[in-house]
């Protein structure tokens, strides 16, 4: 029962989260953020339940090859045994040769694919998470001014506008963490199923990216406190 990440209680958090930022800072542009947040949550589950099922057309190509090659295997085989062996001995060998050539080809277009189809959904994956990494570095930005107001002693000309109250700046820095945490579990969900490697690790690296963000951030609100 609580061995899957379901992406539906994930977008239902998100949901949540965009009600309380949305209803403490209706003008702030995290808010906007956190929608997009949203929308990639629901992506997820439009893109997990695509790849999750297989694509029909290469299961259809790949099921024409399989009959192509058992007729040409049956056929090469039944030439070979109709030739009469001590007179055409080297016709023999060439067919044979011919035949060894015809399975390594068969097998390599299998491989070939199998493989495709694989590369296909890795290719699909790695795309949103790349959204993924993308939006939790957009949240870092937004978190990145919003340093403790009776920390900050001497500001200058150029220095960001903090106009929020000392619980406003909690709240704010909590509703980020949260985003950074609640992006991670939607890029987790892509694993399952998954025993590609490549999505694996770049899954962990967002896991890795978000928590070290987000330590940054409660760090700041340990200083607030």
């Amino acid at each position: 029962m609580f061995k899957n990440l379901d992406i539906d209680k994930v977008t239902a958090a998100i949901d949540l989260l965009h009600l309380r930022v949305q209803e403490r800072f209706p003008t702030a542009n995290l808010l906007n953020v956190c929608n997009e947040l949203k929308e990639l949550s629901n992506k997820a589950k439009t893109n997990i339940q695509h790849l999750n099922k297989p694509y029909i057309y290469f299961r259809i190509l790949f099921s024409f090859l399989i009959i192509i090659t058992i007729g040409g295997i049956a056929y090469t085989i039944w030439h070979i045994s109709s030739q009469d062996l001590p007179s055409n001995f080297q016709s023999f060998i060439s067919t044979s040769e011919a035949l060894l050539n015809e399975l390594v080809m068969i097998g390599a277009a299998f491989y070939f694919i199998g493989k495709f189809e694989n590369s296909l959904k890795q290719k699909k994956i790695l795309h949103s998470l790349q959204e993924l990494r993308t939006i939790i570095h957009v949240i870092d930005m937004h978190q990145l001014t919003k340093d403790p107001t009776h920390v900050v002693q001497n500001n200058t000309d150029h220095s960001p506008e903090r106009a929020l109250t000392k619980n406003e700046l909690n709240r704010y820095l909590d509703y980020c963490s949260e985003m950074l945490s609640l992006t991670s579990k939607v890029a987790a969900t892509y694993s399952f199923n998954s025993n590609d490697q490549i999505v694996l690790d770049t899954i962990h690296n967002i896991e890795v990216l978000s928590g070290s963000l987000s330590n940054k951030i409660w760090q700041k609100i340990s200083i607030n406190i």
